[in-house]
Protein backbone atom coordinates (compact mmCIF):
# COMPACT_ATOMS: atom_id res chain seq x y z
CA UNK A 1 0.00 0.00 0.00
CA UNK A 2 1.67 3.48 -0.74
CA UNK A 3 1.32 6.19 1.72
CA UNK A 4 0.39 9.11 0.33
CA UNK A 5 1.97 12.49 1.96
CA UNK A 6 0.00 14.65 3.99
CA UNK A 7 0.44 17.78 2.05
CA UNK A 8 -1.04 15.70 -1.25
CA UNK A 9 -3.38 14.68 0.91
CA UNK A 10 -4.46 18.18 2.88
CA UNK A 11 -4.36 20.01 -0.72
CA UNK A 12 -6.62 17.29 -2.57
CA UNK A 13 -8.78 17.77 0.46
CA UNK A 14 -8.84 21.51 0.22
CA UNK A 15 -9.15 21.81 -3.15
CA UNK A 16 -12.76 19.24 -2.89
CA UNK A 17 -14.15 21.21 -0.34
CA UNK A 18 -13.35 24.20 -1.47
CA UNK A 19 -15.40 23.57 -4.86
CA UNK A 20 -17.66 22.18 -2.47
CA UNK A 21 -18.30 25.22 -0.82
CA UNK A 22 -18.19 27.72 -4.28
CA UNK A 23 -20.48 25.33 -6.07
CA UNK A 24 -23.03 25.23 -3.41
CA UNK A 25 -23.04 29.07 -3.36
CA UNK A 26 -23.63 29.10 -7.35
CA UNK A 27 -26.43 26.72 -7.06
CA UNK A 28 -28.18 29.05 -4.34
CA UNK A 29 -27.65 31.81 -6.85
CA UNK A 30 -29.04 29.24 -9.74
CA UNK A 31 -32.01 28.56 -7.85
CA UNK A 32 -32.87 31.96 -7.32
CA UNK A 33 -32.58 32.91 -10.83
CA UNK A 34 -34.44 29.82 -11.92
CA UNK A 35 -37.38 30.31 -9.11
CA UNK A 36 -37.73 34.05 -10.97
CA UNK A 37 -37.77 33.27 -14.24
CA UNK A 38 -39.59 30.01 -14.62
CA UNK A 39 -42.14 30.49 -11.93
CA UNK A 40 -44.67 28.23 -13.27
CA UNK A 41 -42.70 25.14 -13.03
CA UNK A 42 -42.79 25.65 -9.05
CA UNK A 43 -44.54 22.28 -7.41
CA UNK A 44 -42.86 19.98 -9.82
CA UNK A 45 -40.33 17.03 -8.17
CA UNK A 46 -36.92 17.07 -9.24
CA UNK A 47 -35.38 14.74 -11.86
CA UNK A 48 -32.39 14.09 -9.45
CA UNK A 49 -31.84 14.78 -5.54
CA UNK A 50 -30.79 17.82 -5.29
CA UNK A 51 -27.02 15.91 -3.50
CA UNK A 52 -26.46 13.40 -6.41
CA UNK A 53 -27.83 16.27 -8.88
CA UNK A 54 -25.27 18.54 -7.59
CA UNK A 55 -22.09 15.86 -7.33
CA UNK A 56 -22.34 14.95 -11.26
CA UNK A 57 -22.52 18.64 -12.15
CA UNK A 58 -20.43 20.24 -10.17
CA UNK A 59 -17.60 17.57 -9.22
CA UNK A 60 -17.66 14.14 -11.23
CA UNK A 61 -18.24 15.75 -14.83
CA UNK A 62 -14.92 18.45 -13.88
CA UNK A 63 -12.75 15.48 -12.64
CA UNK A 64 -14.11 13.36 -15.84
CA UNK A 65 -12.86 16.16 -18.14
CA UNK A 66 -10.09 16.51 -16.42
CA UNK A 67 -9.05 13.39 -16.57
CA UNK A 68 -9.83 13.03 -20.12
CA UNK A 69 -8.04 15.69 -21.30
CA UNK A 70 -4.89 14.41 -19.19
CA UNK A 71 -5.14 11.05 -20.99
CA UNK A 72 -5.30 12.87 -24.39
CA UNK A 73 -2.24 14.55 -23.51
CA UNK A 74 -0.49 11.92 -22.54
CA UNK A 75 -1.37 9.70 -25.60
CA UNK A 76 -0.38 12.62 -28.10
CA UNK A 77 2.89 12.35 -25.90
CA UNK A 78 3.25 8.99 -26.23
CA UNK A 79 2.61 8.64 -29.90
CA UNK A 80 5.36 11.35 -30.56
CA UNK A 81 7.59 9.53 -28.15
CA UNK A 82 7.55 6.20 -30.24
CA UNK A 83 7.86 7.87 -33.44
CA UNK A 84 10.77 10.22 -32.72
CA UNK A 85 9.04 13.18 -35.01
CA UNK A 86 6.20 15.85 -34.02
CA UNK A 87 2.65 15.04 -35.23
CA UNK A 88 1.55 17.54 -37.99
CA UNK A 89 -1.73 18.07 -39.71
CA UNK A 90 -1.34 17.32 -43.64
CA UNK A 91 -3.16 18.77 -46.62
CA UNK A 92 -4.48 15.04 -47.55
CA UNK A 93 -7.60 13.56 -46.70
CA UNK A 94 -9.43 10.12 -46.77
CA UNK A 95 -12.67 8.98 -47.16
CA UNK A 96 -14.22 6.46 -44.73
CA UNK A 97 -17.32 5.17 -43.71
CA UNK A 98 -18.68 5.09 -40.01
CA UNK A 99 -20.37 1.88 -38.95
CA UNK A 100 -20.42 3.25 -35.43
CA UNK A 101 -22.29 6.41 -35.59
CA UNK A 102 -26.19 5.26 -33.91
CA UNK A 103 -27.22 8.05 -37.45
CA UNK A 104 -30.56 5.75 -37.68
CA UNK A 105 -31.29 6.21 -41.57
CA UNK A 106 -29.19 9.65 -41.76
CA UNK A 107 -31.68 11.79 -39.61
CA UNK A 108 -28.80 12.85 -37.89
CA UNK A 109 -27.79 14.89 -40.93
CA UNK A 110 -29.25 16.64 -43.73
CA UNK A 111 -30.59 14.62 -46.14
CA UNK A 112 -32.19 15.35 -49.54
CA UNK A 113 -34.60 12.56 -48.96
CA UNK A 114 -35.29 11.76 -45.52
CA UNK A 115 -35.16 15.40 -43.99
CA UNK A 116 -38.70 16.44 -45.93
CA UNK A 117 -39.95 13.66 -44.76
CA UNK A 118 -38.81 13.32 -41.23
CA UNK A 119 -40.20 17.69 -40.91
CA UNK A 120 -43.21 16.57 -42.83
CA UNK A 121 -44.17 13.90 -40.21
CA UNK A 122 -42.80 15.91 -37.23
CA UNK A 123 -45.32 18.56 -37.95
CA UNK A 124 -48.24 15.43 -38.80
CA UNK A 125 -47.99 13.52 -35.92
CA UNK A 126 -45.75 16.35 -33.37
CA UNK A 127 -42.66 14.55 -31.65
CA UNK A 128 -42.56 11.67 -29.77
CA UNK A 129 -40.81 10.88 -26.02
CA UNK A 130 -40.47 6.78 -27.49
CA UNK A 131 -42.53 6.07 -24.49
CA UNK A 132 -44.06 2.51 -25.54
CA UNK A 133 -48.03 2.18 -27.13
CA UNK A 134 -49.09 1.37 -24.11
CA UNK A 135 -48.53 4.86 -22.83
CA UNK A 136 -48.39 6.72 -26.01
CA UNK A 137 -51.39 5.04 -27.06
CA UNK A 138 -51.26 3.26 -31.53
CA UNK A 139 -51.44 5.15 -34.54
CA UNK A 140 -52.05 5.08 -37.98
CA UNK A 141 -48.41 4.99 -38.77
CA UNK A 142 -47.98 1.81 -36.33
CA UNK A 143 -50.23 -0.47 -38.01
CA UNK A 144 -48.87 0.70 -41.37
CA UNK A 145 -45.66 -0.09 -40.18
CA UNK A 146 -46.86 -3.29 -39.09
CA UNK A 147 -48.72 -4.46 -42.25
CA UNK A 148 -45.69 -3.58 -44.58
CA UNK A 149 -43.38 -5.86 -42.29
CA UNK A 150 -46.09 -8.78 -42.13
CA UNK A 151 -46.28 -8.42 -45.87
CA UNK A 152 -42.47 -8.39 -46.55
CA UNK A 153 -41.92 -11.69 -44.05
CA UNK A 154 -44.73 -13.16 -45.36
CA UNK A 155 -46.99 -13.34 -42.51
CA UNK A 156 -50.62 -12.50 -42.14
CA UNK A 157 -49.58 -10.21 -39.02
CA UNK A 158 -45.96 -8.39 -37.17
CA UNK A 159 -45.93 -6.48 -34.36
CA UNK A 160 -43.26 -4.19 -34.18
CA UNK A 161 -41.20 -3.02 -31.17
CA UNK A 162 -39.27 0.36 -30.22
CA UNK A 163 -36.59 -1.04 -29.60
CA UNK A 164 -34.39 -4.68 -29.75
CA UNK A 165 -33.93 -5.43 -26.14
CA UNK A 166 -37.19 -5.21 -25.31
CA UNK A 167 -38.25 -7.40 -28.42
CA UNK A 168 -36.60 -10.09 -26.91
CA UNK A 169 -36.32 -9.84 -23.44
CA UNK A 170 -39.95 -9.89 -23.30
CA UNK A 171 -41.46 -11.70 -26.47
CA UNK A 172 -39.55 -15.57 -25.53
CA UNK A 173 -41.02 -15.51 -21.68
CA UNK A 174 -44.03 -15.30 -24.32
CA UNK A 175 -43.50 -18.01 -26.38
CA UNK A 176 -41.90 -20.33 -24.00
CA UNK A 177 -42.70 -21.40 -21.10
CA UNK A 178 -42.16 -24.10 -18.62
CA UNK A 179 -41.49 -27.82 -20.72
CA UNK A 180 -40.02 -25.99 -23.70
CA UNK A 181 -36.13 -25.76 -24.27
CA UNK A 182 -34.62 -22.87 -25.40
CA UNK A 183 -30.73 -23.89 -27.11
CA UNK A 184 -29.26 -20.79 -26.88
CA UNK A 185 -25.61 -19.75 -28.68
CA UNK A 186 -23.19 -18.38 -26.04
CA UNK A 187 -22.45 -14.97 -27.65
CA UNK A 188 -26.13 -14.29 -27.78
CA UNK A 189 -27.27 -10.71 -26.79
CA UNK A 190 -27.54 -10.03 -23.17
CA UNK A 191 -31.12 -9.83 -24.47
CA UNK A 192 -31.88 -12.64 -25.42
CA UNK A 193 -29.98 -14.32 -22.43
CA UNK A 194 -32.59 -12.23 -20.29
CA UNK A 195 -35.34 -13.62 -21.80
CA UNK A 196 -34.65 -16.94 -21.76
CA UNK A 197 -34.72 -16.86 -18.25
CA UNK A 198 -37.32 -15.34 -17.56
CA UNK A 199 -39.26 -17.41 -19.55
CA UNK A 200 -38.92 -20.60 -16.93
CA UNK A 201 -37.81 -22.70 -19.60
CA UNK A 202 -35.22 -25.18 -19.65
CA UNK A 203 -32.17 -23.11 -21.13
CA UNK A 204 -29.10 -24.82 -22.94
CA UNK A 205 -26.18 -22.82 -24.13
CA UNK A 206 -23.85 -24.04 -27.14
CA UNK A 207 -20.60 -22.81 -27.70
CA UNK A 208 -20.26 -20.55 -30.29
CA UNK A 209 -19.34 -21.77 -34.04
CA UNK A 210 -18.83 -25.04 -32.47
CA UNK A 211 -20.19 -26.43 -35.09
CA UNK A 212 -23.55 -28.14 -33.93
CA UNK A 213 -25.51 -30.35 -34.39
CA UNK A 214 -22.49 -32.54 -34.67
CA UNK A 215 -21.14 -30.91 -31.71
CA UNK A 216 -24.10 -31.40 -29.47
CA UNK A 217 -22.17 -32.79 -26.77
CA UNK A 218 -21.12 -29.14 -26.05
CA UNK A 219 -24.66 -28.18 -24.73
CA UNK A 220 -24.41 -26.56 -21.41
CA UNK A 221 -27.69 -26.24 -19.73
CA UNK A 222 -27.90 -23.63 -17.33
CA UNK A 223 -30.20 -25.78 -15.02
CA UNK A 224 -27.38 -28.25 -14.62
CA UNK A 225 -25.08 -25.56 -13.31
CA UNK A 226 -23.85 -27.13 -9.82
Amino acid sequence: MIAIPYLTALTTYFSYGSLFVFDQVRDFFRKIIDWWSASNMQGYAPICLGLEDFYIRRLYLRIQNVLIGLLQVLLMLGLMWLNATPMTTTKHSNGCLNLGSYNYLGFAASDEYCTPHAIETLKKYSPSTCSSRVNGGTMDLHNELEECVANFVGKPAAIVFGMGYVTNSVILPILMGKGDLIVSDSLNHNSIVNGARGSGTRVCVFQHNSGLPKGAHQVFCEQDRP
